[in-house]
């Protein structure tokens, strides 16, 4: 179904999940790798990331995980590669894909209420799009400035605003709720960025395993600085 070899390990992952559990605790798929998988395999993402903003929710998942670890979140045997931790924050593990370490988590968002359901292409629930842009905002505000995390967010932003036409209002507007005005300022030097430093946009664009031609396509939708509506 996917065709980076990582990705399909990661398919492998959530095909053993309990998606009836996850609906019941209000936790959903999120974060670069499902961005990924949801529009079209774009980049490389390696990581397993879901979200609960749900109070009753995320007791239950603590509970769950305090007396069976993560045999109520998955339907299906995994390997472990290290003990569940859990605490205020979030739950985290690293499960076995063939021998591959993939990180799992389980974010306990605190900041925006979050929805989701279940599409045709993955086999978990999935955050709305709404909330993919607004986590995105979001995660972009905090880091942009980071070389380290090499500018993922804002792309990851770039390339959904190029499916989605724009990024819509709800999202902005959840955004602003939780961190104000930031949010755009943050989207706007991470922009900036890119664009004063185009080696640099390259080198991010490279080491995710992006093609050239969509590197291309979103230098120039890059440089033509096309305002997102407030």
């Amino acid at each position: 179904m996917f065709e980076r070899e990582h990705h399909q390990k990661v398919l492998s992952i959530l095909k053993k999940m309990n998606p009836e559990f996850l609906l019941d605790t209000k936790c959903y798929f999120g974060g670069g790798t499902a961005i990924s998988l949801l529009y079209g395999e774009f980049r490389e993402s390696i990581d397993i990331d879901f979200l609960c903003a749900d109070q009753d929710g995320y007791r239950k998942l603590r509970n769950s995980v305090f007396n069976n670890g993560l045999g109520d979140i998955f339907s299906q045997p995994i390997e472990l590669m290290r003990d569940v931790r859990a605490d205020r924050d979030g739950i985290r593990a690293v499960i076995s894909a063939d021998g591959t370490p993939i990180k799992f988590e389980i974010v306990r968002e605190a900041r925006i209420e979050l929805s989701g359901m279940m599409v045709a292409s993955l086999p978990v629930p999935c955050l709305t799009s709404t909330d993919l842009f607004a986590e995105k905002l979001l995660a972009n505000a905090d880091r942009y400035a980071d070389k380290s995390v090499m500018s993922r967010d804002i792309i990851d932003l770039m390339m959904m605003e190029k499916k989605c036409t724009c990024i819509p209002k709800q999202a902005w507007d959840k955004a602003r709720e939780a961190y104000g005005d930031s949010v755009r300022g943050a989207f706007d030097k991470s922009k900036q960025l890119l664009r004063s430093n185009p080696e640099y946009f390259r080198s991010c664009l490279a080491k995710m395993g992006m093609s050239d031609e969509l590197g291309l396509s979103l230098e120039a939708a890059l440089n033509s600085s096309l305002e997102q509506p407030d």
